[in-house]
This record gives structure tokens, sequence and C-alpha cells, in this order.
């Protein structure tokens, strides 16, 4: 990317740190999860219905867990199919691209990040 930050592929293990609150990737996605399932579907059918698309709501259906109802027609197809509109958000993290320094030989050479463990090494060293 241009701005100096490249994508990632995260685990449900990995934790993210936001200015020292630290939380595991899966209690990320369970955290967005529940606020879609409330707060984000409300405002999203009151935004749609703004518009002029308005929905048969079902007690069952929603737009991110499980779908909500409707039918499609295809290009080339002779008849609607029934089925699910569910919409998906994804989360992506970008990291910052590792800076690359020269040597005195001209060979590009990258410098190793310090690891985010080495302070917490650091600290249980001190401790003990």
């Amino acid at each position: 990317m241009e701005d100096g930050f490249k994508p990632i592929q995260c685990n449900d293990g990995d934790v993210l740190d936001f200015g020292g609150n630290t939380y595991k990737i899966a209690k990320f996605k369970q955290a967005m999860d529940t606020s879609l399932n409330s707060t984000l579907e409300l405002a999203l059918n009151q935004e749609l219905s703004r518009q002029g698309i308005n929905r048969k709501q079902s007690p069952n259906g929603n737009w991110f867990q499980k779908g909500t109802d409707c039918e499609i027609l295809t290009l080339g197809s002779q008849s609607w199919k029934k089925g699910k509109v569910k919409i998906k958000i994804s989360v992506e993290f970008y990291v910052e691209e590792e800076d690359v320094q020269i040597t005195n030989s001209n060979n590009s050479e990258i410098t190793e990040p310090e690891s985010p463990l080495d302070d917490l090494r650091r600290m249980i060293k001190e401790e003990n």
C-alpha cells in the first residue's frame, strides 16, 4: 500500500492492543457480532427505509447473523429464487511495512522490529 501499511491475516488467538487495552481477535469479533445485532441493525433498517428500501421484518431474520428472507431474479433466469440476503463486514488489520536500510555494500537489508513481547519479558525479569 502507498501509505506504508500492508494487510496481514489474523487468527482468533492473536491479540490487539488499543493504547494499553488488549483483546484477543476472537473477543473483538464477538463484540462486533453483538453490536451488529442491535444498534447497527436498527440504524441500517432506518436508513434503508429512509432511502425507500423496505423489507418485511420477521423476528428470526436479521441482516448480519441469519440473513433476511427475500427472492432474487437473476439475469437469464426464468423465475424468482427464494433465499436470504446476509451482510458480512470484514475487519482487516494492516501492519506497518518494515523500513528498508541500505548497507555499505548497497545490498538491501530489512531491519527486524523489536518484538512486542520484549517489553513483557523485561518486566518479568525486573520483578524476579
